[in-house]
């Protein structure tokens, strides 16, 4: 039974909405749910009504999910209203193409600022039933894609099911589906071979209850299927390995578009043990070339994974292998889109593979963005996971020529959210020291420009607050909390390997931890001292250091931007243990300049001077020497920061978004530069690099 007190909520205080709707995007929503079911945008629901228009005359209205919109959250604008009696009178025609199709559906709009209404639109007109819900359930699809699929089909759900083959989806599908159905009108759902499930009825509880019903039935038989046995009797992981994996990967996919520009992916990592336990099985490969199940994935995965079958100890073997596999993965996609497009002018797609699976390591997934990444491990997950359970044996893969035909489908790319072309899209960033005003400052404009950032900091209650902070203001799946200390070699090498599992490898490297201690020099202590050396040079160092084996396998360059001072080239007295700690982690920067340019890595420095913050995320470094500053000149806190303003030439207050817009422009490599030193401190002559 629906839950008729959530069905109430969804009508409570909202004009327009019937109850007829409010149960259509309830039961909407309980698809949506389950990822077994769909994934991502995938599967559609439909409701047919009658409504009054302007002039208060009845029309009959179907309402379709949205193209791309996910179920498990939709709402009455997830749905588009279309004319049902125009749609339905295509159903007289035997051929449309996509572009009329497209015209035909966006003329039957309700209203013209609706969104894109599923491709599948013209099924769920086609057959007359009021509510209809779509699914790929993922036991469907195992059932569907064998090469007894009708018969156990039929065994398995009963003959109140309706199988055709598979068809594209538009005008064939809706052809194929109605004529089904009117042969066999006590049918209750229609299942498409290698597509998924359509059920239906008059009201939302009958056309969900037999989608849960049948999809329970396939997922009993699913259950029943015994696995082939793994390669070894206990798991071998490879843990390890799996930063270095990515980051090989990473650099492998990556292409060179302009001397100053690699188009980088982000990488999803997929490590359970049931993940693994595939990777090592014989069938694996098999698994991984044998296509999609559903030629809807393929957008998202390509038709085939790459399979790494072992993982070599050696970097350089490591890199040779998993570029061969991809040169090889690109020779047979530019072969495949060779043999099935219809237009010599048509332009092929990336022929990057987009899934990997390595033995004992798991699955890797890339994307141009974080969701793009996560969206393709999980297909390429549920698609592994349920080809395993199913058994290959009897395993009937749909063919390329559909695969291509959906892949290339302009209704279909359509899906694919619009890239941005900032400047730093698909590129990952390191900032350390992050729980400060500058840290924040930095990573905040690195995630304005596009970047993925890893945040870091020994202060965790802080680090938190600016995670929390920025996951307000962009994506939160594009940022990562991960503590460390940056005096710890061993905790700086496995803070970048939790960096790099989360998001596949680095390209900027953003060494901002620091401390200070005011004294002066004959009254310093040298274990203070120490400690100021420690975070400032030693930090650096080990940060630096850490990072050039990722940047090394990768071999797509990168960028380094250290955030040093003023204080390098003007000193303050009573703060030598600070200025002297940074003027060593300047010139260790420098040096890094001249030693990474071989790798095309690029170590620029940024000098602040006075960035206070605010109540939000103060400076960590002003609150250590903030009292002693105003006791010296006799200022209360806002006359502290007046006194640096009219210091300066500009006569402007120094903020970490400047900081992080000065990082920004080294790391989008707007100009041929490295070793350089950029002051962001409003202009303090004494501090003029020279």
């Amino acid at each position: 039974m629906l839950n008729n007190a959530d069905i109430k909520e969804l009508m409570n205080g909202r004009t327009g909405i019937s109850r007829e709707m409010a149960e259509r995007i309830y039961t909407s929503r309980l698809i949506g749910s389950r990822p077994d079911w769909v994934l991502h945008g995938g599967g559609n629901t439909s409701l047919k009504m009658t409504v009054s228009d302007l002039f208060g005359q009845d029309r009959e209205v179907i309402f379709i999910k949205a193209s791309g919109v996910d179920l498990a959250t939709i709402d009455v604008d997830g749905f588009t209203a279309l004319d049902l009696s125009a749609l339905t009178k295509l159903r007289r025609l035997s051929r449309l193409s996509d572009d009329e199709m497209d015209n035909q559906l966006k003329i039957c709009k309700i209203r013209a600022d609706a969104p894109d209404p599923s491709v599948e639109a013209l099924l769920h007109a086609f057959l007359p039933q009021k509510f209809i819900d779509h699914t790929h359930a993922d036991a469907i699809l195992a059932m569907s894609s064998r090469t007894e699929a009708v018969n156990l089909i039929r065994y398995v759900l009963g003959e109140k099911i309706c199988v055709i083959p598979y068809e594209k989806s538009g005008l064939p599908l809706a052809l194929a589906a109605a004529t089904a159905w009117e042969n066999n009108p006590e049918s209750e759902a229609i299942i498409v071979l290698h597509h998924g499930i359509f059920t239906f009825g008059d009201d939302a509880e009958t056309a969900y209850h037999r989608m849960a019903d049948y999809v329970a039935r396939a997922e009993a038989w699913l259950a029943e299927q015994t696995p082939v046995e793994s390669r070894w009797s206990a798991v071998i992981r490879n843990d390890a390995a799996i930063p270095r994996i990515a980051q090989v990967i990473r650099g492998a996919c990556a292409v060179t578009e302009t001397p100053d520009h690699c188009r980088t992916l982000l990488v999803d990592i997929r490590d359970h043990d049931a993940i693994i336990e595939i990777s090592l099985n014989w069938e694996a490969e098999s698994i991984c070339t044998s296509g999609v199940l559903t030629p809807d994935h393929a957008i998202r995965t390509k038709n085939r994974y790459v399979y790494i079958e072992h993982v070599p100890d050696n970097d350089e073997a490591l890199t040779a292998l998993i570029t061969d596999r991809i040169n090889a993965f690109k020779a047979d996609y530019e072969k495949y889109f060779n043999t099935f497009k219809k237009d010599p002018h048509q332009t092929m797609l990336d022929p990057t593979p987009r899934v990997f699976i390595v033995a004992g390591a798991g699955l890797f997934a890339l994307g141009e963005t974080r969701k793009a990444a996560g969206i393709a491990a999980d297909i390429a997950e549920h698609t592994i996971l349920t080809k395993y359970q199913a058994g290959m044996e009897s395993y009937r893969p749909i063919e390329d020529a559909h695969v291509f035909d959906m892949e290339y489908w302009p209704l279909q790319q359509k899906k694919l959210k619009k890239q941005s072309n900032l400047c730093l899209q698909g590129k990952i960033a390191l900032v350390t020291g992050a729980a400060g005003a500058i840290g924040f400052g930095i990573a905040d404009r690195l995630l304005m420009a596009g970047a993925t950032v890893a945040i870091s900091d020994i202060d965790t209650a802080g680090l938190e607050n600016v995670r929390q902070i920025l996951a307000g203001r962009y994506d939160e799946d594009r940022i990562a909390a991960i503590g460390f200390d940056v005096t710890s070699e061993s905790g700086v090498r496995t803070g970048l390997e939790k960096a790099c599992r989360t998001f596949g490898g680095m390209d900027i490297l953003v060494p901002n931890a620091g401390t200070a201690h005011v004294s002066r020099i004959e009254e310093l202590d040298a274990d203070k001292f120490q400690n100021v050396i420690n975070v400032n040079l030693m930090g650096t160092f080990n940060v630096i250091k850490a990072v050039v084996p990722i940047f090394r396998r990768q071999a797509t360059g990168g960028n380094i931007v250290v955030i040093s001072t003023k204080n390098v080239f003007d000193p303050g007295a009573a703060f030598g243990a600070y200025s002297a700690s940074k003027a060593g982690a300047h010139q260790m920067a420098r040096i890094a300049a001249l030693e990474l340019a071989e790798l095309g890595v690029r170590v620029n420095m940024v000098n602040p001077d006075a960035v206070f913050g605010d109540e939000s995320v103060p400076s960590k470094l002003w609150e250590m020497i903030g009292p002693d500053r105003m006791k010296a000149r006799g200022l209360d806190p806002e006359g502290l920061k007046a006194y640096y303003r009219q210091r300066n030439l500009l006569k402007i207050t120094v903020t970490a978004e400047h900081v992080g817009n000065a990082v920004v422009f080294f790391a989008a490599n707007q100009t041929p530069t490295t070793g350089s030193v950029l002051p962001v401190d409003g202009g303090v002559p004494a501090a003029f690099p020279r």
